[in-house]
């Protein structure tokens, strides 16, 4: 999958008349060169890969970079490594543009800053910013990233069998959020996908409630919201349970919630537009008269960072989605001042629908 991405990328380039890509994104470096670190530049040019980053990862990239399907894919793509604390200075000496005279750089990803230095020392190249190369190429995820973010979410389902057996009355969200976050350690996460959400009571209704300080009360909903990740690719689930019998309105919200999930699985597969197949859990939902407390797009695709694309919203009408592309269900309504709900499941989308990954039950847990 190397080899294609970079030769989908250099064809991309070849269409848009650009001598090369500067890509900065840490995630997308990875993506196409196995790079865990925290400091790289990749050059893209057309008959070579040049990988720069510091003196603290020389003896990493001997691992990262080199393996054996890698050193045959060095000699096929001449990827040179360099080492400096200077990037664009170094590029600027060392003539690595190889005459290029125009090249695209992922104007998302580039702080102010480095355009500016990246004009000062790449002079006289046209810098072209660019949207969305990279993304497009890694949308669809290898069998190896499938199975990365399926143990990511593996276990996630352990935590959260755990922590039903754990959380009580009277404990603060964040002792919930401190207890996901060491029980994923334990069952091997290098890290939290992204900063855990623990909403109970009305404080459900807020679609991104951080766990705080609030103690968790007898009949109230709580919801989980969090990720793990193996080999840096990362799984993102969502959880809501009833701490003790909740009331009927409660109880509503999310049967609404769980139908409106369900179907939009029962329907996704490749092909769909972005904007279809968010209407399948978002007609349901309007219908029941709840339009306006679903408010977020209904999903978003996962890897290496934990939104990607495609975004699986109404705002996206001409975007398919592809077979391979791991993407997010979770539909979600949230009523100020009473709860919310949102279940949230991880999706591989393939050409005749799709397989779920998240293994944790979805149907409502009393405790």
């Amino acid at each position: 999958m190397f080899t294609n991405r970079i030769t989908s990328i250099r064809q991309i380039l070849a269409a848009k008349r650009l001598d090369g890509l500067i890509v900065s994104s840490l995630a997308h470096i990875r993506y196409l060169t196995n790079f865990s670190g925290s400091n790289a530049l990749l050059l893209i040019l057309p008959d070579a890969l040049h990988f720069i980053t510091d003196g603290r990862y020389a003896e990493q990239i001997t691992t990262e970079l080199y393996t054996q399907e890698q050193m045959l894919q060095q000699m096929l793509y001449r990827l040179q490594t360099h080492i400096t604390r200077e990037p664009w200075k170094y590029i600027a000496e060392n003539d690595i543009l190889q005459g290029a005279q125009t090249l695209g750089f992922e104007a998302a990803k580039v702080s102010f800053s480095g355009v500016q230095a990246m004009r000062k020392y790449l002079r006289p190249v046209r810098l072209k910013p660019c949207k969305d190369i990279i993304e497009n190429v890694t949308m669809v995820k290898t069998a190896q990233e499938v199975a990365h973010i399926r143990r990511a979410a593996d276990i996630a389902a352990e935590v959260y069998a755990y922590i039903l057996n754990f959380v009580k009355p009277a404990m603060t969200e964040l002792d919930v959020a401190a207890e996901i976050s060491y029980q994923a350690r334990k069952r091997g996460s290098e890290d939290d996908a992204f900063e855990i959400i623990v909403a109970s009571g009305v404080r459900g209704a807020l679609p991104h409630g951080r766990a705080s300080n609030k103690r968790l009360q007898t009949g109230e909903l709580v919801t989980l919201d969090f990720g793990c990740r193996v080999a840096g690719f990362n799984s993102d689930m969502t959880r809501t349970f009833a701490l003790g019998k909740p009331n009927d309105f409660d109880r509503s919200i999310y049967d609404l919630v769980l139908s409106a999930n369900k179907r939009a699985i029962e329907k996704a597969k490749a092909g769909m537009t972005a904007k279809n197949l968010d209407a399948v859990a978002r007609d349901i939902i309007k219908v029941a008269g709840y339009e306006k407390e679903f408010e977020h797009s209904l999903g978003h695709g996962l890897g290496i960072e934990v939104h990607e694309q495609p975004t699986v919203s109404y705002r996206f009408p001409r975007v398919r989605i592809p077979a391979g592309a791991v993407v997010t269900i979770e539909p979600g309504v949230y009523v100020a001042g009473k709860c919310g709900v949102r279940i949230e499941d991880d999706v591989w989308i393939q050409a005749g629908g799709c397989e779920v990954l998240t293994s944790a039950p979805k149907e409502l847990i009393i405790l």
